[in-house]
């Protein structure tokens, strides 16, 4: 299942590999500091050393979550389970006084949630978001987890609280083989909400996703408690729309999310101080 706003990305993707002409966009996702501090190389399979651990006492890690969410990274891609074990690296290292997830996403595979929620609902410093271009779906619903959650301008998109399922019917007219499905009797559920949607009856596969829904609308609510409850039913807003609706926190610069964290960090260190 995946949201409704990756949704259109992903059709193009498809049809891109179907055609033979695919060509995976390298996405820059650098993780810098405050301080014009770059990672180093990251391995989440072997992350004995935290690569944060190298960097100058209070910096701020501006950690990027761009693109279509999925689970699991590749080559051209970090994946969301990926951005969750830096996030995770950043909090665990004593040279990270806060974090910023710089977000410009249209949401993506709900299974890439799951790591990501986990992280942000035990975080150990200072979180906020910084919207730039669109946060979106899935990535709105990781972007409720934040402290804050700022936009770079009144026309940054916010919104798409909703799911929805995608379903690949092969056209079996223009088709060189044909796919035929088998069930056998034990097995006579398996993916039946999907084969009754194509055959017509959209009705079990939408009672399946209607609780998918408000699983997540249910997390947007208590996340966020001042939400207006009219977004939740999927449609997007601009930046000074959602403000007004409590989706965000407000339009900042980059520099201006950066200059109220360390103000915040310069007095979370002197109440330290004195006890």
């Amino acid at each position: 299942m995946i949201h409704s706003s990756g949704s259109e990305v992903l059709t193009n993707i498809s049809n891109a590999i179907i055609n033979g002409n695919f060509v995976p966009e390298v996405m820059e996702q650098t993780i810098i500091s405050t301080q014009g501090q770059i990672l180093g190389a990251f391995n989440e399979t072997n992350n004995s050393s935290n690569p944060f651990n190298e960097w100058t006492e209070d910096s701020i890690a501006i950690i990027p979550l761009y693109g279509v969410m999925m689970k699991y990274g590749y080559w051209w891609s970090y994946g969301v389970d990926d951005i969750a074990t830096i996030i995770r690296l950043a909090y665990q290292s004593e040279n990270i006084s806060a974090v910023i997830l710089k977000m410009d996403t249209p949401g993506g595979s709900t299974d890439s949630l799951f790591l990501l929620q986990e992280v942000l609902s035990e975080k150990t410093k200072p979180t906020y978001g910084f919207v730039d271009g669109m946060c979106a779906s899935c990535g709105y619903i990781v972007a409720s987890y934040l402290d804050k959650l700022y936009a770079i301008n009144p026309m940054a998109r916010i919104g798409s609280i909703g799911v929805m399922a995608q379903i690949v019917i092969p056209n079996k007219e223009n088709a060189r083989y044909q796919i035929i499905e088998v069930y056998p009797d034990e097995s006579k559920d398996k993916n039946l909400p999907e084969r009754q949607a194509v055959d017509g009856n959209q009705e079990p596969l939408k009672e399946q996703l209607a609780k998918l829904a408000i699983h997540f609308q249910d997390i947007v609510k208590e996340n966020r408690p001042g939400i207006n409850p009219e977004v939740l039913s999927g449609k997007m807003y601009y930046a000074y729309e959602a403000e007004s609706l409590g989706m965000i926190d407000g339009v900042r610069t980059l520099t201006q999310v950066i200059s109220e964290l360390e103000i915040l960090i310069a007095k979370r260190k002197e109440i330290l101080s004195i006890l």
